[in-house]
């Protein structure tokens, strides 16, 4: 537990610019649901746009667990 808690507070600034982006890619999800009736074409590219945001923030918070970056 330690070491997952060191982790954290070590990578804590990178972190949080990732998470920042996956809520981002989440909010994009959501929206493009919310207004599909209103214009599918603008519904389907947010949904498109925010399921790869959401994908590779998801990727590079795996990877800075794993590898972490030098500083």
């Amino acid at each position: 537990m330690s070491l997952f808690k060191n982790m954290i507070e070590f990578k804590w600034p990178i972190l949080l610019f990732e998470v920042i982006f996956l809520i981002g890619g989440i909010l994009l999800i959501t929206t493009g649901i919310k207004i599909h009736k209103q214009s599918k074409i603008s519904a389907l590219i947010s949904i498109i746009v925010g399921i790869m945001i959401t994908l590779i923030s998801l990727c590079v918070i795996f990877w800075t667990f794993i590898v972490g970056y030098n500083s």
